[in-house]
């Protein structure tokens, strides 16, 4: 927007853009250029999945997956692993009753991380000394639940001793300067294993690394949020970037329990222009963006019952506008994915709009009057204009 104004030409960068970006591009909004080879020496990536169903999984790593890890480390090569869960496991379960240590402040479960002894919220940032004893019936049978980055780093230092492992994640890279010196260090190849969250996606190059794994990309796939498939096909290309970048064939590996999904197939034996045209079709048929736009109003409070009436007060002032027509959609009040964060309750509303200047005029007319609601001073509440995050 800055550029128009000022009539400065500006170039969009990116291997992956956005679903909005390149329909723009595609309806000659935006001129369209498309580098068609990776840069220097590079060849394209071999993608492969990993039908995991019915496998044992060693802290999230199947049989085929180990293999194929050690045949790279075997060739003086590195291998990264992505698993975007930081700490040791996502949760921690009574093996008597099933009872899990849930954060007393948000409608989420305690994350354990083993380095520190103790389990994180990472919602609202809570943390207590890890329990030895379960709240629901006084069992010490406490097991953990999933894996995160923390328990994949000690599973590969006990698969491959000989091998150095690096973890780079939010947890590792506190301090300053950490970051810098991890990377370096890889880049000289003090490490031969990496296992990285989304800090480790893009942007970094590894001319040695010839083999990327994604562990975990189910959740993505059948998410309630209509990008969450666009994020992980843009995980997929940037991750896979990290593979091959130097004369070095590379590799990248996806293990799911979903390898016929449409989604992967697209991914596995096509490209991401081809992906990002048939979600454009998709959503252009469901009426999404970029073919409606959306505001998110989202409220918490104390009170759940304060919220849910102060945004039912919010529908009843965005359906009286003059511009608010047959086009027009207001979902909610639901309460939000999170319903509950750091002692909260929140509650969140949808407003869909086929035109950017209708969304304009609605809004622009109802905020004062959403100010001068009586509950508008009791719970705290915002506008999400074209929101990116449905959380």
């Amino acid at each position: 927007m800055r550029a128009n104004k000022e009539q400065i030409p500006i170039i969009l960068g990116s291997a992956t853009p956005s679903i909005e970006t390149l329909q723009n591009a595609l309806a000659g909004k935006y001129h369209h250029l498309i580098l068609s080879q990776r840069a220097g020496l590079a060849v394209p990536t071999t993608n492969k999945v990993i039908d995991v169903k019915g496998q044992f999984l060693e802290a999230g790593l199947s049989a085929p997956l180990i293999a194929e890890l050690r045949r790279h480390l075997e060739a003086d090569n590195q291998v990264m692993l992505f698993l975007n869960r930081r700490g040791f496991s996502p949760a921690l379960m009574c093996h008597e009753c099933g009872w899990t240590a849930e954060c007393h402040r948000c409608d989420a479960y305690y994350t354990y991380h083993q380095s520190s002894n103790e389990i994180r919220c990472h919602h609202c940032g809570s943390q207590r000394p890890i329990v030895h004893q379960c709240e629901g019936c006084g069992s010490h049978q406490l097991v953990t639940v999933g894996v995160g980055t923390e328990q994949l780093e000690a599973q590969l230092e006990s698969l491959f001793p000989e091998y150095n492992t690096i973890r780079i994640d939010r947890d590792s890279t506190r301090r300053k300067g950490s970051l810098e010196a991890a990377l370096n260090a890889i880049k000289n190849n003090e490490y031969q294993i990496l296992i990285g969250t989304q800090m480790l996606a893009k942007g970094h190059h590894f001319p040695n690394v010839t083999l990327v794994a994604l562990l975990d990309v189910d959740g993505s796939l059948y998410s309630s949020d209509f990008r969450a498939s666009e994020r992980l096909a843009q995980l997929f290309i940037q991750v896979a970037g990290r593979a091959g970048r130097a004369s070095k064939p590379g590799e990248v590996l996806l293990q799911t329990h979903h390898p016929e999904h449409p989604l992967l197939q697209s991914l596995l034996h096509k490209d991401y222009r081809h992906f990002a045209e048939t979600v454009i079709e998709e959503r252009k048929l469901a009426q999404l963006p970029p073919f409606s736009f959306l505001t998110l109003v989202r409220a918490e409070a104390n009170n759940s019952n304060d919220v849910e009436t102060f945004l039912r007060q919010v529908r009843y002032s965005l359906e009286a506008h003059p511009l608010f027509d047959n086009a027009c959609m207001v979902l909610g009040p639901t309460p939000a994915p999170i319903a509950k964060r750091a002692g909260k309750a929140r509650w969140q509303l949808m407003l869909q709009v086929p035109s950017r200047p209708q969304m304009q005029k609605i809004i622009t007319a109802a905020k004062p009057v959403i100010a001068q609601l009586p509950l508008a001073k009791k719970v705290r509440w915002s506008l999400d204009i074209e929101p990116q995050d449905l959380s």
